[in-house]
């Protein structure tokens, strides 16, 4: 069987969640064409339906309808003849809209002040429930190593070495199935803990039967805080997002990247925070030389002044939204140790927790 190429030149491979996914999609296409323009029964109606919604979703939203349209098409019993035609008029339509109000996943937070963060990991730290103690574990290795929320559970830690499974490695979006880490300058007790989140966040997983039950368990749950605090909504995601604005105050754009799990050096520039809203911490390590290697580099990557000074004045404080202390890792991780409270009872005393 001949593999299927992209206009790239990528090899097109799908997972059997995005499968499903698009299936979802085209079923949702299908139930609008036919309800709009009585076009729904046959794929090609659909099609033609779809093609003529000029300036009606986002191009993102077009590129994942096409998607789906083109797995229902490679599926459909047509003409050989005819079906380079509605392969051509799907490249082709429909047009984008431009502009309009912003859809969810676009008012989602993407910074994070570090006294709120503070105030958000305080308010946790006396917590017993076993919710917050995750939530406080996502916070705090959430800035410093940036995993997508889903990463986390299939995640490992080799010595001092972050081993990672790319959540978004289908269709060349990463640099490959894996990536990896030096978290050695966390220090022992931080990667201890780590060692301990993960395996905690694994085993509520495996009770709650699915991954998506206990993320939505614990937005929510964050959102409730956030919402007591009188702090603008904070997501699991958000942290990614201060991360990744953080890493790019000390990392070149390539390892920021790497570290991300990114195909290319643009996409931290393009879909994520802003360097100016980073904290210029060095809270981890970086990737492995082998591990930038896979990324692509881009000339629209950000090039210069990326190192933010090690302390700041209070009018810069007040000016940018954030603290300069700890201004070092050792001095963060310290800041967030509490009480043994990932501990078994045998061992009260053994893990300290970010």
């Amino acid at each position: 069987m001949t593999e299927k190429l992209d206009c790239t030149g990528q090899v097109v491979n799908k997972t059997l969640q995005t499968i499903a996914a698009y299936d979802d999609r085209f079923h949702l296409l299908r139930v609008m064409a036919d309800r709009e323009a009585l076009a729904g029964s046959d794929i090609l109606d659909v099609i033609d339906w779809f093609c003529n919604q000029h300036h009606r979703w986002a191009a993102s939203t077009v590129r994942q309808y096409r998607a789906a349209l083109c797995q229902e098409l490679d599926r459909a019993q047509i003409h050989p003849s005819r079906r380079p035609i509605f392969e051509v008029r799907l490249s082709k339509g429909p047009e984008p809209k431009v502009g309009g109000p912003r859809k969810t996943s676009g008012k989602k937070r993407k910074s994070l002040p570090q006294d709120q963060f503070l105030t958000l990991i305080d308010a946790l730290a006396d917590s017993g429930k076993s919710d917050d103690l995750l939530i406080r574990g996502f916070l705090a290795f959430g800035a410093a190593l940036f995993l997508r929320p889903v990463e986390y559970i299939q995640a490992r830690v080799s010595g001092t070495t972050l081993i990672v499974q790319n959540a978004k490695a289908t269709n060349g979006r990463a640099n490959g199935a894996s990536r990896d880490r030096d978290i050695g300058p966390m220090g022992a007790k931080a990667i201890a803990t780590l060692r301990t989140f993960l395996a905690k966040l694994r085993e509520a997983v495996a009770l709650a039967g699915c991954q998506k039950k206990v993320h939505n368990r614990l937005a929510a749950r964050l959102a409730r805080l956030c919402k007591s605090l009188g702090i603008a909504r904070v997501s699991l995601y958000t942290l990614r997002h201060a991360g990744i604005a953080t890493a790019k105050s000390w990392m070149s754009p390539l390892e920021v990247a790497a570290a991300a799990g990114h195909a290319t050096s643009r996409s931290a520039t393009s879909h994520y925070a802003k360097k100016r809203t980073g904290w210029g911490l060095k809270l981890a390590g970086k990737p492995s030389p082998a591990c930038i290697a896979t990324v692509t580099d881009s000339p629209k990557a950000f090039r210069s002044d990326f190192r933010l000074p090690a302390v700041t004045t209070t009018q810069d404080r007040n000016h940018n939204r954030m603290i300069a202390e700890p201004i070092d890792s050792q001095s963060y991780w310290l800041a967030l140790e509490s009480p043994a409270v990932f501990t078994e009872v045998e061992e009260p005393t053994q893990m300290l927790v970010p």
